[in-house]
């Protein structure tokens, strides 16, 4: 008797555990919940993120709350998946004052439909300030006598030039080399006419340029018709860039990291299981 109510006793164990393997569900996709952190500087949302066979990924949402530019470098952050660090390889990213940018952060490797939680902690976020030391540029005369000059460690050239009498627009290039931030701002420039006044640019609400070592890009400036009939005449008479505090150079300012914990989310991964 007592022999045949162990035998019992054993079975009921053995269809109890493999009941319980069997409830232990296995998803082709995990979806986690979406998660924000705020500090002085930035606010931070990660969402969309799941998991399949063969990687982990997530959009990383950066909004700027302050007046200086955000740099992200990505392989500066960290995955932390089962005690494992492992480094993403996403571009820089760059978000202007009080603006807001995204990178789709990606983790390739096996298994991770069965990583539940993990954590993700964000480093490589740095302020740089458009007000840093100013690059001292050389007057630009126009005709030009040369088409390039250099701005601190900033190369530029004119690329383009249109000058007519109720019209100037010129172009130019600029390679930064140097070994911070630099920034060009198109807004800062004038230009000084005959009458010995200078005229602020008709792009003077374009944005800053950031460059970075071995970045460059190209800014317009542009000068319409002004008052003072023939000695104001842009076609024919001398005119001289002035470029202000145009140039500028700062160094990048290390934020602290934050610690985004990935938390599954199972109400959505059955809402979305095919």
């Amino acid at each position: 008797m007592k022999k045949t109510v162990l035998q019992i006793a054993l079975a009921l164990l053995t269809l109890g555990t493999a009941t319980a393997q069997k409830k232990e569900v296995k998803y082709e996709k995990l979806f986690y919940k979406d998660v924000t952190k705020e500090t002085n500087e930035v606010k931070i949302t990660v969402d969309n993120a799941v998991s399949t066979a063969g990687e982990t990924k997530f959009k990383l949402k950066i909004t700027n709350l302050t007046g200086d530019y955000i740099v992200f470098k990505p392989e500066e952050s960290k995955f932390i998946v089962n005690g494992k660090e492992t480094t993403p390889k996403e571009k820089w990213l760059i978000i202007k004052p009080n603006e807001s940018d995204f990178r789709v952060i990606n983790l390739k490797g096996a298994g991770y439909n069965e990583v539940k939680n993990y954590s993700f902690v964000v480093g490589g976020l740095y302020t740089a300030s458009v007000k840093g030391a100013v690059m001292e540029a050389p007057n630009f005369d126009l005709p030009a006598s040369k088409n390039d000059f250099e701005a601190g460690s900033c190369k530029c050239t004119m690329s383009n030039v249109y000058k007519e009498s109720d019209r100037t627009e010129v172009k130019f290039k600029c390679a930064y080399n140097g070994q911070k931030i630099a920034f060009i701002q198109p807004a800062k420039a004038a230009v000084k006419m005959p009458d010995g006044k200078e005229y602020a640019n008709a792009k003077s609400k374009a944005d800053a340029i950031m460059l970075t070592k071995g970045q460059d890009d190209s800014f317009s400036l542009r000068w319409d018709k002004m008052e003072g009939g023939k000695a104001m005449d842009m076609q024919k008479v001398p005119m001289t860039i002035i470029w202000h505090e145009a140039f500028t150079e700062s160094e990048l300012k290390g934020l602290a990291t934050e610690k985004i914990d990935m938390e599954f989310d199972q109400a959505a991964t059955e809402a979305k299981k095919k």
